[in-house]
């Protein structure tokens, strides 16, 4: 399962999210898209060597993340399980009536 379909199934959970430039942010996940950006509410965050602020919400942009710190209490067994539908590939069968031209050159047609 990927990193961010697991982040995708934290919705209404609490979690500390620590950056790149050293700030750390603590909030309530309202929602993680695709490339891991990540929305919060009720959020706290503190600014490297500043006095921590108070947002009502705040948008992280996924590639600033250094990482997240979860809650002990999250049941991380369900929700690792993978859930996603798998994509069956389709592959065309060769049919005897046409030639296979990958096993001739591109000059002459032999018939």
């Amino acid at each position: 399962m990927k990193l961010v379909r697991f982040l995708m199934k934290l919705g209404n959970e609490s979690v500390t999210v620590e950056l790149k430039n050293g700030t750390v942010v603590h909030g309530t996940i309202t929602g993680v898209d695709m490339t891991m950006n990540t929305h919060l509410k009720t959020v706290k965050m503190t600014v490297k060597n500043r006095d921590p602020i108070a947002l009502d919400r705040l948008s992280i942009r996924g590639n600033t993340i250094r990482y997240f710190i979860l809650p002990d209490s999250i049941p991380l067994d369900t929700l690792l399980i993978d859930d996603t539908p798998k994509v069956k590939s389709s592959k065309r069968k060769e049919t005897g009536t046409r030639m296979n031209l990958r096993n001739f050159g591109l000059g002459r047609a032999y018939f």
